[in-house]
């Protein structure tokens, strides 16, 4: 008999192919689709915001944490941090309460000072969003992840009356995940993956009067500078007297302007009010050149006007544009 033909190559891979889907290895059979990490529903009650303090970056808080969890083994609020706080950080021990069908409630008290970057460059416009952030620490994103309880949060309606300088919305709670590059030093593993709850309040200032009284000294100083122009130029004391004035205003816009930084802060920065304070300084120079201007003439024995109305309207009336346009801005943008 003569040997069977070999079937075609086409054929046997077709084949091949065949038995490889209806039969997968058994590596291939037994892998598992990776568990679904557990809920915890998180909810937050500010009881209390104070000592708001630009000049320091910070604000205190009092916080009611609440945390509803499949079961009692996940504990968040154990280990959870908050990253923003600074020292004097108070936890309250954990309350528990075991639910009906399966799950854990669990609550705790946090008060403290936190970290806040303040921006004043719109001051007395200004809107801040305060956000106090809360880190897993302990679970993986893999294996732990918050929900927000947003229709049970709330703050509480005292505070509303106590920040009376501002209006306060209310509580925004939203839940991410914190993914960091770095391992910190554990071999095996891609990154720091955490889940991260953010609580968030915004204020938007309703009174002005803190920012009168700052600048109502600057005002004055500059009613004043205008004043010393109804000395006569061409008396010798009477220069001497408007000089010194001039020089009197020009000290106190300078420690007001060091007195305003320490109440609002943002030193490093161009605020409003910072830039009324130069936009007056740099008045108060060209009123004492002027000055400096009109003795020189007299002493030449030429013409001096007195009181200069031309001069005092047109830079008067400049330097009260250049405020209301940075007050204008300032507010509408």
């Amino acid at each position: 008999m003569s040997a069977p033909r070999p079937m075609p190559l086409p054929v046997r891979a077709l084949l091949a192919l065949l038995l490889l889907v209806l039969n997968p290895s058994p590596s291939r059979a037994q892998e598992m689709p990776a568990e679904a990490p557990a809920i915890c529903r998180i909810g937050v009650n500010v009881e209390d915001l104070y000592d708001l303090d630009p000049a320091r970056d910070t604000f205190g808080a009092v916080l009611w944490i609440w945390s509803l969890c499949p079961t009692a083994d996940l504990a968040p609020l154990a280990t959870i941090a908050f990253p923003t706080a600074s020292t004097g950080l108070s936890l309250s021990p954990i309350e528990t309460v075991d639910i009906a069908g399966g799950g854990q409630y669990a609550s705790r008290r946090a008060q403290g000072v936190f970290r806040y970057n303040w921006d004043m460059r719109r001051y007395p416009f200004d809107e801040q969003r305060v956000v106090i952030p809360m880190d897993e620490t302990q679970y993986s994103a893999a294996r732990l992840l918050f929900e927000p309880d947003r229709s049970q949060s709330f703050v509480t309606p005292d505070v509303r009356e106590r920040l009376r300088e501002f209006k306060t919305s209310d509580l925004t709670l939203d839940a991410s995940i914190s993914d960091e590059r770095s391992t910190y030093g554990l071999p095996g593993v891609d990154g720091a993956r955490y889940a991260r709850l953010e609580a968030e309040i915004t204020l938007r200032r309703a009174h002005l009067a803190t920012f009168l009284k700052l600048t109502s000294g600057v005002f004055a100083g500059v009613f004043i500078a205008f004043l010393s122009f109804f000395y006569d130029p061409t008396d010798r004391s009477g220069f001497g007297g408007k000089l010194g004035l001039l020089v009197a205003v020009l000290f106190a816009v300078l420690l007001n302007l060091r007195a305003s930084d320490a109440t609002i802060g943002d030193a490093g920065q161009l605020t409003l009010v910072t830039n009324i304070h130069l936009v007056t300084l740099a008045l108060i120079v060209v009123l004492a050149s002027v000055a400096l201007r009109d003795r020189r003439r007299a002493e030449r024995d030429l013409p001096v006007r007195h009181p200069d109305w031309p001069m005092l309207i047109g830079v008067g009336g400049l330097y009260v544009l250049i405020i209301g346009a940075m007050v204008l801005r300032a507010a509408l943008f």
